[in-house]
């Protein structure tokens, strides 16, 4: 299938802004006829090469002259048209403007050639890096690793089934020898019946290490997949969300997160009723180096503390604070008006909050979540010292965070776990909200932590390209499409004061 191919089966919203690209200067009916050539062809190169520049335009001239022949033949009048104002565009008016068949051969390079088009034609900075981390090699590897770990989970119940069964069987020949006379204990029967039992005795012994050596392995591989790609794919997902709270794209990934640390919970409660099981076991038989004394409270312990850090990590808050008069502007919160936040712990069982006890009546997909739709928040003194001051950019908002808590209760084990929102401003007046934006937009835009109030103190410069971005972000929020390349440019002569070849810039990210 072909890279246009593809183009054409993305979502609408994606649709509307390669509709925008192109134009006069940039006939979108050329893409459409020539895709198969124009994919074929190495415009990258031509680029940094005046002679190879100059071939592609000729042979893009005679690829035209050959779409033209063909319409002529079928009579379609409108394709004749526009066909033939292409054709002069590219022989005449296009080169004269552009100075240089290398420039041409740039500019259609980034329009249509299928390395750049899907992913740089529409995208900035910011969209383009988030869709590689959604897209992530890492997080098809979590999943698979997930769903291994569960089947190894899954199978040592098997084990510890089978080691119930042989320590039953081991209890039974051993309280019948036991019933026996005195007599009868001294025959070569029973003497025989006896190393049979040593025997028994010593294959449960094996069997007793090689589940604990199994629920250990389990164990380990969940905490190395927590430390390292879970927590990575966690971080992505918050940092997906900062991007969308200021009107980037819309933050996916969390479904597939609930579903890993769902498994991973599931996985490590079953590991928990097999140490559990162990020890039942370990009630009715022990003998002089028994493993399950020894190394069963290490492993039970380590299973409460990942349980914790899975609870701990799971519990998000999945919709930032944002007040219901202003829907488009997150995260800033005027004194005495209500403003709603929505927490979420990805399908556990919880007891309640301090305020209200979460449920899945609030949520679409089966997470356990609680809404507080009437918070309101009292007036906060700022402090001076705080105040970002360092240029025009910046403004004099002091930021904050909300501190959610609750408790966890399962199967005899409790948690206390507590999150935060993303950094909030308050004001105390409408007339502040335009400063307070500015602060949440600079903010999430430049820093990764989602924790840094102390972010203005030492605030980092943005980069043309990455404001521009979002000021396209903010126009598709409030009238449903971003800017277009004209409007790009014009924009970027004001803020810098010259012209600014932004359909070049804008796709360069």
């Amino acid at each position: 299938m072909s890279q246009w191919s593809q183009v054409q089966q993305l979502e609408i919203k994606f649709l509307e802004q390669v509709d925008q690209f192109y134009d006069d200067n940039f006939p979108m009916e050329i893409r459409h006829l020539l895709a198969q050539w124009i994919e074929s062809q190495d415009w990258e190169a031509a680029a940094n090469n005046e002679a190879m520049a100059m071939i592609l335009l000729q042979n893009l001239i005679i690829q035209v002259d050959d779409q033209l022949d063909r319409v002529s033949q079928e009579k379609n009048l409108l394709l004749i048209h526009n066909l033939k104002r292409v054709r002069k565009l590219l022989q005449v008016e296009f080169p004269l403007c552009a100075g240089t068949c290398s420039t041409l051969s740039i500019t259609y390079y980034y329009y249509y050639s299928p390395t750049n088009y899907l992913f740089n034609v529409f995208q900035g900075p910011l969209e383009k890096s988030l869709q590689n981390s959604v897209v992530s090699e890492r997080q098809r590897n979590v999943e698979h690793k997930v769903s291994a770990i569960k089947n190894s989970a899954q199978m040592t119940d098997q084990d510890v089934k089978y080691l119930e069964d042989l320590q039953e069987e081991f209890d039974f020949r051993y309280k019948t020898i036991q019933s026996l006379e005195q007599n009868d204990k001294n025959s070569a029967l029973i003497k025989q019946e006896m190393l049979a039992l040593q025997a028994m005795l010593n294959t449960l012994d094996y069997k007793r290490k090689e589940v604990l050596s199994k629920i250990g392995r389990v164990i380990h591989e969940i905490d190395m997949l927590m430390s390292n790609m879970l927590t990575e794919e966690l971080l992505d997902w918050k940092r997906r969300q900062q991007i969308a709270c200021i009107g980037g794209p819309l933050h996916g990934g969390l479904d597939q997160l609930q579903n890993c640390f769902t498994l991973l919970a599931e996985s490590l409660f079953q590991v928990r009723r097999q140490l559990e099981k162990l020890d039942e076991l370990l009630t009715r038989l022990t003998y002089d180096g028994d493993p399950i004394p020894v190394q069963r409270p290490q492993l039970l312990e380590k299973v409460n503390f990942l349980l914790y850090n899975l609870f701990r990590n799971s519990f998000v808050v999945e919709r930032q604070p944002c007040m219901p008069t202003h829907p488009q502007r997150p995260m800033v919160l005027k004194t005495l008006i209500q403003f709603t936040v929505k927490l979420s712990n990805r399908r556990f069982v919880l007891c309640g909050t301090h305020v209200k006890a979460m449920n899945m009546d609030e949520s679409a997909n089966g997470s356990l979540s609680v809404e507080f739709r009437h918070l309101q928040p009292k007036e906060m003194k700022t402090s001076a010292g705080s105040k970002g001051n360092e240029g025009p950019h910046m403004v004099t908002e002091e930021l904050h965070s909300i501190s959610f808590e609750t408790q966890v209760c399962l199967y005899g084990l409790t948690i206390n776990l507590e999150t935060s929102s993303l950094p909030v401003v308050m004001i105390s007046n409408v007339s502040q909200l335009p400063n307070a934006w500015a602060s949440i937009i600079w903010y999430n835009l430049s820093t990764n932590d989602p924790q840094n109030l102390s972010f203005f103190n030492n605030p980092p410069a943005a980069t043309l390209s990455q404001l521009l971005e979002v000021l396209s972000w903010q126009f598709s929020s409030y009238v449903g499409r971003g800017l277009n390349s004209e409007q790009l440019n014009m924009l970027a002569e004001k803020l810098t004061g010259k012209r600014v070849e932004i359909y070049r810039l804008y796709l360069l990210w």
